[in-house]
C-alpha cells in the first residue's frame, strides 16, 4: 500500500541536496525518492519516541 506524505519545505531542499550531491559523485541519476526509501530503511528501526517529541518541540513548535 502506498500513501502520499508531503514534506516541510526545509527537508524539501535538503532531500534535493543530497540528491544532486549523489548525482553529482556517481554521475548517475538518482531519484529523490530513492534517497527518502533509503533514509526510512537505514534509519527507521533506531528511531524513538523521544526522537519524535524533540522533532515536535523544537522544529514544530508543539508542546505536547
Amino acid at each position: 500500500m502506498a500513501i502520499t506524505i508531503r514534506l516541510r519545505d526545509e527537508e524539501e531542499e535538503m532531500i534535493k541536496d543530497v540528491t544532486l550531491e549523489m548525482m553529482f559523485e556517481k554521475k548517475l541519476r538518482i531519484k529523490e525518492s530513492d534517497v527518502i526509501h533509503t533514509l526510512i530503511r537505514k534509519h527507521l528501526k533506531d528511531i524513538k519516541t523521544e526522537d519524535v517529541m524533540k522533532y515536535r518541540a523544537e522544529i514544530l513548535k508543539k508542546d505536547d
